[in-house]
C-alpha cells in the first residue's frame, strides 16, 4: 500500500507541522536588530557596540554557545537505529570531512583560518537553508533567474561574514573598508536582481503571498547583515544571523522528533523522558542547551576549542545537505503548511 505524503514530501495526518506563518515571524530579528542599533547609537552613546566587541577566545566560546545547541539538536535523530542506517555513508564521509578541514585550516592559517572557514560555511548553510524555504513556501521550482539572483545574494553575504574573522590575521584589519566596499558593491547589484524578481512575481497568482513575503525578508535579512558589519556591529551580525537559523531549525526539528515518535517510539534516546511523562519537543531544546553549555567548561586552548567548533559545524553542515533532500526519512515526518 503506497502511503500518501503532502505536497510537502511528509506523511499525512501527522501531529505537529511546521507552519510557514512562524518561519516568517522568525525573520522581525532582523528588523529589529536595525531598531536596537539605532536605539544604541541615539541614546546609549554606542555601549551596546563597544560590549560586543570581544577578545578571540571570547568570541571561540561565544561561537560555541551559539552554535551547539542546534548541532546537538540535529545529532540527536541519528540515535535512531533506522536513521543510523539510513544515513549511515554521508555519516561516515562527514565525520571524515569534519576532522579533515579544520586540522588542515589551522594547520596553515592558524584560528583566524578556522574561524574565517567557519564563519563563510556557516552564513553559506545558513542562507542556503533560508532561500531554500521560500523557493518551498512560492510553490514554485526555482527558474535560472532566481538561482542566479539566490547566489548574487548568498557569495557576497558569507564574505562579509568572513570579514569578522580579519582581527585573527595581522594586517588585514587595514584592508577592511576596500574588501566591504567591494562586498558592498557585490550585494547592491544582487539586491536589485532581486527586486527586479519580487516585482515580477508580486502580481503573480499563483504563488503564495506567505513566500513572496518570506523572501523578500530573506532579501532585507543580507542588507541588514550588511549594514551592522560596516557599522561595527560584527558580532551581533553574528547574533542575529544565527537566531533566525537556530530558532528556525529548532523548531523543525523538535516538530520532527515529536512526528518521528508518535505514536510509536523509535528512538531510545527518548524512552526515558516518555516514562516520566515528558515529550520529545520538550525535552530537546533543554538537552541540546544543557550539552553545549557543558562544552565551555573543558580545559583547554582556544586552538582546541576552534578545532572542536569547526569540526562539528562541518560535519552537521555537511550531514544536513543530505537529510533535508525531498523523500529522505527527516523531510516524511515534517509537514509545511
Amino acid at each position: 500500500m503506497t502511503e500518501k505524503l503532502t505536497s510537502s514530501g511528509a506523511l499525512s495526518d501527522l501531529p505537529l507541522q511546521v507552519e510557514y506563518t512562524t518561519l516568517l515571524k522568525f525573520m522581525g530579528f532582523a528588523p529589529l536588530s536595525l531598531c536596537l542599533v539605532a536605539l544604541d547609537q541615539l541614546f546609549l552613546d554606542g555601549a551596546f557596540r563597544h560590549a560586543m566587541h570581544l577578545d578571540a577566545e571570547t568570541m571561540i566560546n561565544l561561537m560555541a554557545i551559539l552554535t551547539f545547541p542546534h548541532i546537538i539538536a540535529s545529532l540527536v535523530s541519528f540515535i535512531d537505529p533506522e536513521y543510523a542506517r539510513y544515513y549511515k555513508q554521508p555519516l561516515l564521509k562527514g565525520l571524515g570531512v569534519s576532522l579533515a578541514i579544520p586540522l588542515i585550516s589551522i594547520t596553515l592559517m592558524g584560528v583566524g583560518g578556522v574561524m574565517m572557514a567557519v564563519a563563510f560555511y556557516s552564513l553559506y548553510h545558513n542562507i542556503m537553508q533560508q532561500f531554500g524555504i521560500a523557493s518551498m513556501m512560492m510553490a514554485k521550482k526555482p527558474d535560472t533567474t532566481y538561482n542566479t539572483m539566490k547566489w548574487l545574494l548568498v557569495l557576497p553575504s558569507c564574505l562579509g561574514y568572513a570579514a569578522i574573522a580579519f582581527p585573527f590575521f595581522p594586517g588585514m584589519a587595514e584592508h577592511r573598508e576596500l574588501y566591504m566596499d567591494l562586498v558592498g558593491g557585490m550585494l547592491g547589484v544582487a539586491c536589485i536582481l532581486a527586486l527586479r524578481y519580487y516585482i515580477k512575481i508580486h502580481n503573480d497568482p499563483s504563488i503564495p503571498t506567505i513566500g513572496k513575503q518570506y523572501f523578500a525578508s530573506n532579501a532585507v535579512w543580507m542588507l541588514v547583515s550588511y549594514v551592522l558589519i560596516i557599522t561595527g556591529y560584527d558580532n551581533f551580525a553574528v547574533l542575529v544571523s544565527r537566531v533566525v537559523h537556530d530558532f528556525t531549525a529548532y523548531w523543525i526539528y523538535m516538530v520532527h522528533d515529536q512526528n518521528r515518535n508518535t505514536p510509536v517510539l523509535r528512538n531510545p534516546f527518548y524512552k526515558l523522558p516518555t516514562m516520566l511523562g515528558l515529550k520529545p519537543r520538550q525535552v530537546l531544546l533543554p538537552f541540546s542547551i544543557a550539552i553545549s553549555a557543558g562544552l565551555l567548561m573543558l580545559e583547554g586552548t582556544g586552538y582546541i576549542m576552534a578545532i572542536i567548533i569547526a569540526a562539528f559545524n562541518v560535519m552537521h553542515y555537511y550531514i544536513e545537505g543530505h537529510t533535508w533532500k525531498r523523500g529522505t526519512l527527516h523531510r516524511r515526518y515534517v509537514p509545511f503548511t
